[in-house]
């Protein structure tokens, strides 16, 4: 079994380092790969040398970015640079970020059949760059998913309802309401678990490149389903909104109408279990929603999980 392999960015400011969030899903596909390959440093200047980008081009590739962009950023201007690697284009994503208040820079590399792929990493210095070329393709073992099972402890301490389906094989799907994917593939994801006996468990993901309505939204959501039950309540916005737009303008119109209704206790425990998960996730080097995570061998008792994880993709199969 193949795992789906996400990349992120590192950027080095005033000597510190601070971890970027990735732009969401990644559509290339890894097979195998190697340790990440560091170039030499050279001047950003130097890097940003843009060559005309026909209209065409331009207009897909804002496309593709902006379904996978956090909500938060603004896409500025895309640039086409030269390519280290023969086999990808290469382009220099401009974004204006809303909780930085500042200009961000990204790379991101595009296969000759359309497919997308960003950096492991780059990390910028003064006016010097670090790149961090694509991994190389790699046959993944299982992996050590220990951490699943602190939130399975998180959800049953605080009282959260991941449960979606019942089913003798269990998949965790890392989600927020801003999964503009798990919204498209609902009713998919429903019937692909009742056909193969799949328990999906939903591990609520909120970070801070993602609007604040976002939070409120879980909370909201995973307080009505206390009650009601989690399928109950996100079938009820998934299968009668038409399109994403329409489903989260929903959504939100309810979640501040009745916010005020959620006891205080209630609302500080959910928000507290959705802190640590997200510690529990960032350590787990999980940042993408969605994050498919297939569980094959488990012993709470000794505390192992083993299974695989797919990231930037939903695979129940």
């Amino acid at each position: 079994m193949n795992r789906k392999r996400v990349f992120f960015k590192k950027l080095f400011k005033g000597g510190s380092l601070l971890l970027i969030a990735p732009l969401g899903l990644v559509l290339f596909s890894c097979q195998n790969s190697q340790e990440p390959k560091y170039q030499t440093s050279q001047k950003l200047e130097k890097i940003n040398q843009t060559q005309p980008l026909g209209e065409k081009e331009k207009e897909k590739l804002l496309s593709l970015v902006k379904a996978i962009l956090p909500q938060s950023w603004e896409i500025l201007d895309i640039y086409k640079v030269p390519s280290e690697e023969k086999f990808l284009k290469k382009y220099l994503l401009k974004v204006y970020s809303q909780y930085e208040h500042a200009i961000l820079y990204r790379f991101l590399w595009l296969t000759d059949d359309g497919k997308l792929l960003f950096p492991t990493a780059y990390g910028v210095e003064g006016n010097k760059v670090s790149l961090i070329l694509p991994a190389k393709e790699k046959e993944y073992p299982l992996e050590n998913l220990r951490w699943v099972l602190d939130i399975e402890r998180i959800a049953i301490m605080g009282n959260l309802p991941i449960t979606l389906t019942e089913g003798k094989n269990i998949v965790y799907l890392v989600w927020n309401p801003y999964c503009k994917v798990c919204f498209q593939r609902w009713k998919e994801i429903i019937q692909t678990a009742r056909e193969n006996n799949i328990s999906i468990k939903l591990i609520p993901y909120h970070n801070i490149y993602y609007p604040l309505d976002n939070l409120y939204m879980i909370i909201y959501l995973l307080w009505k389903a206390q009650n009601e039950g989690l399928y109950a309540v996100l079938d009820k916005y998934y299968s009668s909104a038409k399109s994403f737009e329409e489903f989260i303008k929903k959504l939100k119109e309810d979640t501040f109408a009745s916010f005020s209704q959620i006891p205080k206790d209630t609302y500080n425990a959910l928000g507290y279990s959705i802190q640590q998960i997200n510690k529990i996730l960032s350590q787990a080097k999980i940042f993408v929603v969605p994050t498919t995570v297939k569980v094959v061998h488990t012993n709470p008792t000794v505390g192992l999980a083993e299974g695989y994880v797919y990231v930037g993709l939903i695979k129940l199969k």
